[in-house]
């Protein structure tokens, strides 16, 4: 499991790779906040742990703008080409069971 101290998005594409209508993303899910009390100082810190995987992903017609694109995976993410379970699959079939 990943862990951060910032909640992660359901889906966040790495622009840097977008090429031929191809992008990387990286999927989230099971996603968990967490508190954790720091013995010297007492205070208590949030951060969140949840699975993720990369997976280079095809867009299916040239699209042209963040915006869009980032819409076409919200809307994507367990519904039309359910990109959470591709990812679920993937991490899978990587061996990367816990």
């Amino acid at each position: 499991m990943v862990q951060s101290n910032t909640e992660p998005q359901n889906i966040q594409v790495d622009w840097g790779t977008m090429k031929h209508g191809k992008v990387d993303i990286l999927v989230h899910w099971n996603v968990e906040e967490v508190g954790h009390v720091d013995p010297m100082t007492e205070e208590t810190t949030t951060y969140f742990q949840y699975d993720e995987v990369r997976i280079n992903w095809i867009l299916p017609s040239p699209m042209t703008s963040k915006v869009e694109i980032q819409g076409y995976f919200n809307a994507n993410y367990t519904d039309g080409e359910n990109i959470l379970g591709w990812a679920m699959a993937s991490k899978l079939s990587d061996g990367d069971v816990e």
